[in-house]
């Protein structure tokens, strides 16, 4: 199981563990609950979560009591076990399989614009869980540190303007047969079914993005099948960003009316880059404040450009999420912010 999993459910037994605190990056304290800790001194807490080659264990300095992630649920937390053994089961499956059913329904949309060949866009690609870990587009991914519970989600193609040009010739019209290595993104709707695909270079000489739509839809919007109305919503700008962040969407350039149409009646947080220099955000920040969002202003000590960027550099996106709620503003606070953040 993954690193990040095991680290949900520790966090999870925060609250049912006395004196529960983060003492460094990835060590956790608590006051041992199998021995009781100390009776004399209340304070003491000798039991510890650490881990060695992305593996947590409990362990105790007092009694010596070590348990793995999944004993110490069924002990302490039999219903957090259950959902924790389902979630490791769900990432073994994810690890080897393609796209769930959703992205395979882009053969199935009627378009214009889409071939009646018989065949699946997604279906003639593969997801990067999928490739040897000494595959370009593996090591592109694994070093932007997405999660790797996500990597069936993630296509590839080493041909990405053939592919696009194949599926919207009307759009891509151009001959090109050169090398075009590329990360192919499926853009779901609500319901999960495909309508687009956004394709990324991983070549830092071509054109950064290639960008399809043949469904309904509109805008180029990343991540709307996930979203859940009931809880907070985040909008970021790249979709490798809001990979990091809990039900969260990426739309590129922030179109607010995009927003509206694909959120309608909802409150979602507006986080653009931290680029206090440049003015193009700014502004559109301002603009968010005055459309009555709440926006995520960067605090000071912040320097990474986006949360991708933050990632790379070692911040875990517990701690990220943290720091966009902590910074969230709106209204007269949120410009009062902005003129404060903007160089």
């Amino acid at each position: 199981m993954s690193e990040w999993l095991q680290r949900k459910y520790i966090l999870l037994l925060s609250n049912i563990l006395e004196g529960f605190k983060e003492t460094s990056r990835g060590t956790f304290n608590c006051r041992c609950p199998i021995c009781g800790d100390s009776k004399k001194n209340k304070h003491k807490k000798r039991g510890y979560w650490l881990h060695k080659n992305g593996v947590y264990k409990y362990f105790c300095h007092n009694c010596g009591a070590t348990r793995s992630v999944e004993n110490f649920l069924k002990e302490f937390a039999p219903n957090l076990a259950q959902e924790y053994k389902l979630e490791v089961l769900k990432e073994k499956n994810d690890m080897h399989q393609s796209l769930p059913s959703a992205v395979d329904d882009c053969a199935d949309v009627t378009s214009d614009y889409v071939p009646s060949i018989g065949k699946k866009p997604f279906k003639e690609l593969k997801a990067i869980s999928q490739l040897s870990h000494n595959h370009p587009a593996k090591i592109y991914i694994t070093g932007r540190k997405i999660p790797s519970n996500l990597h069936y989600k993630i296509f590839y193609t080493d041909n990405g303007y053939s592919w696009a040009k194949k599926w919207l010739p009307e759009k891509f019209t151009k001959e090109f047969d050169g090398n075009d290595p590329r990360i192919v993104l499926p853009l779901l709707d609500k319901k999960g079914k495909c309508y687009g695909a956004v394709a990324r270079s991983i070549l830092p000489t071509a054109q950064r993005y290639l960008k399809m739509i043949w469904g309904d839809e509109s805008g180029y919007v990343y991540g709307l099948e996930n979203v859940k109305i009931s809880e907070q919503v985040y909008v970021l700008e790249g979709q490798f960003d809001s990979m990091f962040i809990p039900n969260s969407i990426a739309v590129g350039s922030m179109h607010f009316d995009l927003i509206k149409e694909h959120l309608p009646g909802m409150e979602p947080v507006i986080i653009l880059d931290n680029e206090p220099r440049n003015v193009g955000t700014v502004g559109q920040l301002m603009k968010a404040v005055e459309r009555g969002y709440k926006v995520c202003v960067w605090p000071s000590h912040i320097h990474e450009k986006d949360v991708n960027d933050m990632v790379m550099n070692g911040m875990d996106p517990v701690d990220i999420k943290q720091i966009i709620d902590t910074n969230t503003h709106s209204g007269l606070k949120a410009k009062l912010a902005i003129t404060a953040w903007k160089k």
